[in-house]
């Protein structure tokens, strides 16, 4: 039985630390998402398009009939993620609310580090394969729905039976590669084949300081980039920056020095392409008094630090990406 006199204090500070070290973490990759509540298991998700122009109204007529066409569709399915960790006798009989303090923070960071590199893997693994293997040992999908891994040169949409779109190219970061990403950006459509009104507002990079200080260097060059001359940058404050830390990272969540000219340029506002479900907020649950959180053989508290979420992607629309390779 829990019954300490300490026990208000321990949770207190635990669920503190706790709450610390999950905002230590700054979630850089939900911002490419759509992050959305559920209280459902499964939910299946479709494109819609149509409604590009107006059409003319003669004086007399009537009104012409607008249709809307659904286009691919994916499921999302809840999957939870969890940690538990303990705080001994020792660490609350002598006050040890250092060692404490640092316990739970970690957990909390953990939590929030499980989140950034799954929703950062659907792009890492997107540049290259239909699907990797977590450090779990299942297997995740990174398709877009129309079945294809998330960045390839061969799209479709629904209502354009033989043609085929990319939003992949393999050019290493510089003002040539970006204005190749640019130029697919103006060809993206939508499933009835309208030409869409994307307008990209980020460059996403690994967090390799060769990558990240180009594109700084890139952004704020009063001149244009790479080139002495007296021309203006048009590029100067046009677009966010946006690092991931995990962009380059292996499956289980190790550098991957291999990968690190990864980019991409996205739109952050779309509502076509990356999707997160959330069922179950980062929740921090610490024992109760006269209840199971003390183990009976060690006098421990046990502490877990929990979530339940899903995401995936819709469409292809929503970024270009490069695998930055100079070949």
């Amino acid at each position: 039985m829990i019954t300490t006199t300490q026990f208000d204090d321990v949770v207190k500070n635990a669920t503190v630390s706790w709450k610390a070290g999950f905002n230590e973490v700054p979630l850089v990759a939900q911002k490419l998402y759509d992050v959305r509540d559920t209280k459902v298991m499964t939910s299946e998700h479709s494109s819609f398009s149509g409604y590009t122009f107006a059409e003319r109204k003669q004086e007399g007529a009537s009104y012409a009939a607008g249709s809307i066409n659904q286009g691919y569709s994916t499921t999302l399915s809840q999957l939870r993620i969890g940690l538990m960790d303990s705080i001994s006798w020792e660490m609350r009989r002598f006050d040890k609310y250092r060692e404490i303090d640092k316990k739970m923070r970690q957990l909390g960071r953990a939590t929030a580090k499980r989140m950034d590199i799954d929703a950062t893997h659907q792009f890492t693994f997107g540049m290259s394969a239909a699907s990797y293997t977590n450090r779990n040992g299942e297997t995740v999908a990174t398709t877009t729905a129309d079945g294809v891994q998330t960045f390839n040169a061969s799209h479709t949409a629904t209502g354009m039976s033989g043609s085929t779109y990319s939003n992949l190219i393999t050019t290493a970061f510089s003002r040539a590669a970006l204005e190749e990403a640019e130029r697919l950006f103006t060809r993206f459509v939508d499933d009835s084949g309208n030409k869409l009104d994307a307008r990209a507002d980020t460059i996403v990079t690994t967090d390799d300081p060769t990558i990240v200080n180009q594109v700084k260097e890139f952004m704020k060059s009063t001149l244009i980039p790479d080139e002495a001359n007296n021309a203006t940058n048009v590029y100067q404050g046009r677009y966010k920056h946006l690092v991931l830390p995990y962009f380059a990272t292996d499956a289980n969540g190790a550098a991957n020095t291999d990968i690190v000219n990864y980019w991409m340029l996205a739109d952050t506002k779309s509502n076509v392409g990356p999707i997160m479900e959330i069922s179950e907020h980062p929740t921090f649950t610490p024992p109760s008094k006269g209840q199971n959180g003390e183990v009976f053989e060690t006098d421990e508290w046990m502490f877990k630090s929990s979530a339940c979420y899903d995401l995936g992607m819709l469409g292809w629309q929503f970024a270009v990406g490069s695998t930055g390779a100079t070949s």
